[in-house]
């Protein structure tokens, strides 16, 4: 009964080391960038798993089956890793990819588009009664803006270049409102930080309609 007693061996704890590590590792190798802590887990349970099945392959610890499970569960896990982080990469690159081609696209306008554009847009608002006023410290371009679009205009701005008596541009003048409605005016007040004293003409740059 001794002897019997004595060859009863324990289970190997690298080997149950080893399982828990690579079912934790399993478990997360599907989770993006998680995954990459679940890489480091298998390998780790690797080597706790392959310990405890070179103890179990000489007698000195029971447990075989657990450490051969174990194994193949690390293993498994690293597989899993390194295919999903291929694919995710993979997928990666062709959003970079369409997102850089819908760019290009978008950006490359023939000009006499852009020509169009423009004379389509002169037709849905009209300027008229421009004046220079301000002060010392400011000069301000009134006038007064008609939505003719034909529909409610959520945001309308306008911008002037100020220039001095030489020709030469000092300053530019904005003015904003939203919510304007069709057929609606808009008494617009545009502003810059530049003196009468130094303004002398104006002209219309950007308007913006939306």
């Amino acid at each position: 009964m001794e002897n019997q007693s004595s060859e009863v061996k324990g289970k190997s704890t690298a080997a149950i080391v080893g399982l828990a590590l690579g079912i934790v590792a399993l478990v997360t190798s599907f989770v993006p960038f998680v995954n990459n802590l679940s890489f480091i887990l298998a390998l780790i349970g690797t080597v706790f798993a392959v310990v405890g099945l070179v103890g179990t392959l000489r007698g000195k610890k029971g447990g075989k089956g657990l450490a051969i499970a174990s194994t193949i569960v690390n293993v498994l896990a690293l597989v899993i890793v390194l295919a999903t982080q291929s694919m995710y990469s993979a997928a990666l690159d062709e959003a970079v990819n369409s997102t850089s081609t819908a760019s290009t696209t978008t950006t490359s306008a023939p000009a006499s588009d852009t020509s169009t554009a423009a004379a389509d847009s002169a037709d849905k608002y009209t300027i008229a009664g421009e004046a220079l006023t301000g002060d010392s410290y400011t000069s301000k371009i009134t006038g007064t803006f008609t939505n003719n679009s034909g529909e409610k205009l959520s945001y309308v701005s306008v911008s002037y270049s100020l220039f001095d008596a030489e020709g030469n541009q000092v300053d530019t003048a904005y003015a904003s409102t939203s919510n304007l409605d069709a057929g609606g005016t808009w008494r617009f007040e545009a502003t810059a930080l530049s003196g009468t004293d130094k303004v002398v003409s104006f002209k219309l740059g950007d308007v913006t309609t939306l």
